[in-house]
């Protein structure tokens, strides 16, 4: 049986990603998941999703655990989910680890306390923070531009098979997760000078995608061609979308992300939370998952649609 650790920032998130990348149930407890099966590069890939591994034990009972883990030697890594748990735990510790072997060369233990829980597990796999670090360090970027961890988030919300569209690609965050991700992607965006800022973003990493200069309402793109389109339109959030017609934008995105979306096929995008596209989305043809919230700051918070066309 497998854990995950869940990002304590945004619980709902995270089990959204871990929903659309292990496509299968789990159960859940305050910031961890359970489930069985294998789940491999799932961590690594994620955004949101911290760690993951084999449970060795787990019970409310500090005695079980103890059992499982005496003779042993571990790297432990103590995890309180819960503030007002904190002040317990310790006695709980001390119980726990009697007879266990610590070195930072034995296997990582995460000894997980969470809703009256302890949890042992080794870890297996982690998520891989140094690629979305190097990616917060591309050459160009902007105010407003979406940082790495939301925009691979995005991606493993829609996790299609091959393909991915994002046609407001701006300086290619986007566009940089899913070839990191190893994706087939193409990016369009109507700007000239974001579509150089993006080939030269792409470059830097050495990654590859399909770039062109398009406009949202004409996609030069075949119908039922692609797996996903996953894409950060403009709302709000820069002088040059102030003369941007929202209404007209949008209705555009969603009618055209009908034509060329597979079936089955998701259209995963962010969108400032006070707008309410629904009604428009299920007038397209197309229809709504779920939706998400992230908070950025007291002017902004995200709301993030998974759409898909049935």
């Amino acid at each position: 049986m497998k854990y995950a650790i869940l990002s304590a920032d945004e619980l709902f998130i995270s089990l959204a990603e871990l929903k659309a990348l292990l496509k299968r149930p789990f159960s859940y407890v305050t910031g961890i998941a359970i489930f069985d099966g294998e789940a491999k590069n799932i961590a690594r890939r994620s955004s949101t999703i911290k760690a993951i591994g084999e449970i060795l034990a787990i019970s409310d009972n500090p005695k079980e655990i103890n059992d499982a883990l005496k003779g042993k030697c571990f790297s432990i890594k103590p995890n309180v989910i819960m503030n007002s748990d904190k002040d317990l735990f310790p006695v709980l510790y001390k119980e726990i680890v009697d007879g266990v072997k610590f070195s930072k060369k034995c296997d990582k233990l995460d000894l997980i306390f969470t809703d009256g829980v302890i949890l042992a597990g080794i870890r297996q796999e982690e998520r891989d923070s140094k690629s979305l670090q190097a990616h917060a360090k591309k050459p160009y970027s902007q105010s407003g531009t979406m940082d790495a961890y939301t925009s691979r988030l995005l991606v493993n919300l829609a996790n299609p098979e091959k393909t991915i569209l994002d046609p407001f690609a701006g300086v290619g965050s986007i566009l940089i997760e899913a070839s990191w991700l190893g994706y087939n992607c193409i990016g369009g965006d109507i700007d000239s000078k974001m579509i150089e800022k993006t080939k030269y973003n792409l470059k830097h990493f050495n990654y590859e995608c399909q770039i062109i200069q398009e406009d949202i309402s004409n996609l030069p793109i075949k119908e039922n061609s692609v797996d996903a389109i996953v894409t950060d339109p403009p709302y709000g959030r820069s002088v040059n979308a102030r003369d941007v017609k929202f209404d007209e934008l949008y209705e555009s995105l969603f009618f055209n992300s009908a034509e060329v979306l597979k079936k089955g096929g998701k259209l995963v995008f962010a969108t400032d939370s006070k707008f309410d596209w629904r009604d428009k989305i299920k007038s397209s043809g197309l229809k709504v998952d779920s939706i998400h919230f992230i908070y950025l700051h007291k002017s902004l918070s995200r709301g993030i649609y998974v759409v898909e066309k049935t």
